[in-house]
């Protein structure tokens, strides 16, 4: 019996890695605005060396100081009206959520009243903003009484409410984690203006605990809501952001990005005295170098989105200009393939980019994919290849200038659209119409006269 034999033979194979770095680009690259603010955000709670303004469209008086980007209504002729979004019923309050907690605790009904009677005083942060003894003296309860009570409702969801205070509300939500860390209890305690201004290291020298302790705890400390009751509270209008704008100047198309609706990104000062620093201890400055390199990445990962978009938008607006210079209905078939051509990246690229994205156009604010409508009706030598915005449009002119004594039928809608190069079915039409929120030539009959418009043999 022979030996068995070992060789080894060289291959040669082609392999994508996706580095972390590169995963954290694309993920950033196919977010819409509000995901890409939560990401940063969360980000930054991980990473004490990066610094985050918010954008001025979660400031106060954004959407009214900035008419030209406040949001308006997606344009989508498509979309029906849905008349029963005036009927839903409104979201419980905060003061109904925790009461009916209250009732499923099955208490006592003296100390239910009690918990109740708390519920009712708290504010829109979801504190307890009057004394215990003016509530007592005013209700006539014992103050042992809505001391227990009150004992209860600071164990409700969510967590921090019914504290007293910034500090007591802070506390709560501490304690929820389980066992309580040292360190961050003496920086709610004593040090969080400290940390409002960035002092860690003075926190960390006045504690006599490392850096890193200090900085792991206020990690944790910014992911606590100092304002528990304000997720319940009534919700504003939600606006839809647009990042970009194609504005036509007298026949002159140019794409414009919109700075301020990004988080703006940068060191952390605190940080960046740090690593200027010479008497830190290799340990304390590896830490301080490796956060801020990881910020820096992000901050370009950030702008080479900005970048990105940019790129692509401008390649859109040379393929669809007609219809930037004379209205929606000039739009063109267009494929994502196509413009990952015209600009030299991948169609997963060109994807991750238009998704979730809104543009500012002469016509309104509109999803980026609309500007890439599927070709219908493109079949056939006579066929001209046309988009299901057109074709809708088409149908409500059609039917604006039919006889409302004789609407016109599906079939006949149909026959119009195929004079025109469009060969679409009966049934197609009826979609489309349907999409429209327009009723059918039944629906629409009325007695009287009206202009004609019929289908020529």
């Amino acid at each position: 019996m022979s030996e068995p034999t070992v060789r080894l033979e060289p291959s040669l194979k082609t392999e994508l890695r996706i580095t972390a770095e590169l995963k954290q680009s694309l993920d950033l690259l196919m977010l819409g605005l509000p995901e890409l603010t939560s990401y940063i955000d969360e980000l930054a709670r991980e990473n004490p060396a990066l610094h985050v303004d918010p954008p001025l469209w979660q400031t106060s008086g954004w959407a009214t100081g900035r008419p030209r980007s406040k949001s308006r209504r997606v344009s989508n002729e498509s979309d029906p009206y849905d008349p029963l979004s005036a009927l839903r019923a409104p979201e419980p309050s905060l003061t109904d959520r925790l009461k009916a907690e209250l009732r499923m605790r099955l208490l006592d009904s003296r100390l239910l009243r009690d918990a109740c009677l708390i519920v009712d005083a708290l504010d829109e942060r979801g504190f307890l903003g009057v004394p215990l003894e003016a509530l007592a003296e005013r209700f006539a309860r014992p103050l042992a009484r809505l001391e227990a009570a009150l004992v209860i409702v600071q164990s409700l969801d969510p967590p921090g409410i019914g504290a007293r205070n910034l500090r007591e509300c802070l506390h709560l939500q501490h304690r929820r984690l389980g066992e309580p860390l040292p360190v961050l209890s003496a920086i709610i305690d004593e040090h969080l203006e400290d940390v409002a201004r960035g002092r860690l290291e003075a926190i960390a020298r006045r504690l006599r605990v490392p850096i890193e302790a200090v900085v792991e705890a206020v990690a944790l400390l910014k992911t606590f809501n100092p304002r528990p009751g304000g997720e319940f509270a009534v919700e504003a209008t939600v606006y839809v952001i647009p990042e970009a704008a194609v504005q036509n100047d007298a026949g002159t198309l140019t794409v414009i990005l919109y700075d301020d609706v990004l988080p703006r990104l940068s060191i952390d000062p605190a940080f960046a005295r740090m690593e200027r620093r010479l008497d830190l201890d290799p340990r304390t400055r590896d830490y301080v170098s490796r956060k801020i390199a990881h910020a820096r990445k992000l901050i370009d990962q950030v702008q080479a989105r900005k970048a990105t978009l940019e790129r692509v938008l401008e390649a859109v607006v040379r393929r669809q200009q007609e219809a930037f210079l004379h209205g929606p209905e000039r739009l063109k078939p267009l494929t994502m393939q196509v413009i990952a051509e015209d600009v030299g990246l991948s169609v997963s690229t060109i994807s991750r980019t238009v998704r979730e994205k809104h543009i500012e156009t002469p016509w309104g604010v509109i999803e980026f994919k609309r500007l890439f409508p599927s070709p219908v009706g493109g079949s056939g030598d006579e066929a001209t290849p046309t988009t299901s915005d057109a074709i809708i449009r088409k149908i409500k002119a059609y039917i604006d200038a039919e006889d409302k004594t004789n609407p016109l039928s599906d079939e006949a809608l149909a026959a119009l659209l195929h004079q025109e190069g469009v060969p679409v079915s009966r049934r197609t039409v009826a979609k489309y119409r349907a999409m429209a929120g327009i009723p059918s030539s039944h629906q629409r009959r009325s007695p009287g006269n009206g202009r004609s418009v019929t289908a020529t043999p």
